[in-house]
């Protein structure tokens, strides 16, 4: 019933609806309406693609810095050879001697601490002072002297242990043969 009065409205005032809608005009402000709408914030998109382009560009540039970076310290050599071999070299050997002292202080009841926390961090300071400075001689040879420091602690610290064993074998020796 609701429908057939809006149909009896609706064919009773077409007449005036389509005077009243000038298809080409209407069409028109809808349009303009809309231009409008996208129009708004041009400028501000603009400026986020200038911002966007500089933070890539900067972002391109720092890596190729970075990279530069890496490429120089791989290129550092120490008496025509690569720091990186050399580097790799005292770590091994450090890391042996840890193990060793380890062992040794284990089989003596020992605790002896093989943490050679301020030189680490000496070293770690050095490395980042040549990415920044560039492979100076003077900071090449202060870190290898930093890490044949580090060996030769480690060295006077595995020494003292294998006199104490070698002590306290004796003394076991001596007890055992004044016992018998």
């Amino acid at each position: 019933m609701k429908k057939d009065k809006l149909e009896q409205f609706i064919n009773h005032n077409r007449n005036q609806f389509e005077a009243d809608f000038d298809l080409d005009k209407n069409w028109d402000q809808l349009e303009a309406k809309i231009n409008k709408k996208k129009d708004r914030h041009p400028g501000w998109m603009v400026a986020a693609s200038i911002a966007m382009l500089l933070v890539i560009g900067w972002l391109i540039y720092d890596r190729a810095i970075l990279t530069d970076k890496i490429n120089q310290l791989e290129q550092i050599t120490y008496n025509n050879k690569p720091f990186a071999e050399i580097e790799n070299y005292y770590q091994i050997n450090i890391t042996e001697k840890k193990a060793k002292i380890n062992e040794l202080s284990k089989q003596n009841n020992l605790s002896v601490k093989t943490d050679l926390a301020a030189l680490n961090k000496k070293y770690k300071d050095l490395k980042s002072q040549i990415k920044n400075q560039g492979a100076h001689p003077q900071l090449v040879n202060a870190m290898i002297q930093n890490l044949q420091t580090q060996i030769e602690i480690l060295e006077q610290k595995l020494n003292i242990l294998q006199e104490l064993q070698e002590y306290s074998k004796n003394e076991k020796q001596e007890n055992n043969e004044i016992s018998i």
